[in-house]
């Protein structure tokens, strides 16, 4: 007899936001989903040495992935350059970083943004500090900046 299995079914945005708050509830200052979209702005400190980041993610359906823009601080540069692993700066000069390599599909719809993505943000703040002292990226690559000449 075959077994039909379930497949895992996608976190609605109610659940997504429930678990942020569940998870970060203080650490919250707001996280509201409208027209389609969690956007969700929170402060994270990725050791009790750090400073406090403050960070906005936002998560549609029809991004397939959530994103991350870091808000405050400002990035600094480390010998004239802002660490390469951020995307595009918005229309305020705020970065959206690069937490994961999307093309290892690390992620999809059925994970907990608390439980994954959140984390995957924290190293890569606490990483992006230590690049700030030593200048160094000191965490995995994706396979197309391996070959960077500016690492």
């Amino acid at each position: 007899m075959a077994r039909k299995f379930l497949k895992p079914r996608a976190l609605t945005l109610t659940q997504q936001e429930m678990n942020l708050k569940k998870t970060y509830g203080e650490l919250i200052k707001s996280c509201l989903i409208s027209k389609g979209e969690l956007k969700c702005i929170m402060h994270l400190q990725p050791s009790l040495e750090s400073q406090i980041y403050t960070i906005k993610i936002t998560y549609k359906y029809t991004d397939k992935f959530p994103k991350v823009w870091l808000l405050f601080p400002n990035l600094e540069k480390v010998k004239g350059k802002y660490p390469h692993h951020k995307y595009e700066f918005d229309s305020m000069g705020h970065p959206r970083l690069c937490v994961y390599f999307p093309g290892y599909r690390e992620w999809n719809p059925t994970m907990d943004i608390a439980l994954s993505f959140v984390p995957w943000i924290i190293t890569w703040l606490n990483t992006y500090e230590y690049w700030i002292i030593t200048g160094k990226w000191s965490y995995d690559e994706s396979p197309r900046a391996i070959s960077r000449k500016d690492l």
